[in-house]
């Protein structure tokens, strides 16, 4: 995991415009996993784009557009507010997850 942040904290130090981020959170434990994704949300505020592939709703909870991608086509997009921190990650997450079995996940 320390490696991951390391490679996060290395992408970000020339203030890129756009990331890509591939499973960022995938070999972290919760808390480096919120720690990773406070990161990213921060620097998206802050106006770098963040593209990141992910298989876990909570991270996806935390976005503001989720796309789902099939055989790579594009099969749908739910669009979400800002995650403030204050709001319900539980609820976000129920929400994508509704609509991912709706899309046939």
């Amino acid at each position: 995991g320390q490696l991951q942040r390391a490679c996060l904290c290395r992408s970000l130090i020339n203030k890129p415009d756009v990331i890509f981020a591939d499973e960022p959170t995938g070999a972290l434990n919760r808390a480096a996993s919120d720690e990773v994704m406070d990161m990213l949300g921060a620097v998206n505020r802050d106006g770098t784009t963040v593209m990141l592939v992910t298989h876990d709703a909570k991270v996806a909870a935390r976005c503001t557009r989720v796309m789902y991608i099939v055989d790579g086509n594009i099969k749908g997009e739910y669009n979400l507010d800002i995650y403030d921190g204050v709001s319900s990650l539980r609820d976000r997450e129920r929400a994508i997850n509704n609509w991912l079995m709706e899309m046939g996940w």
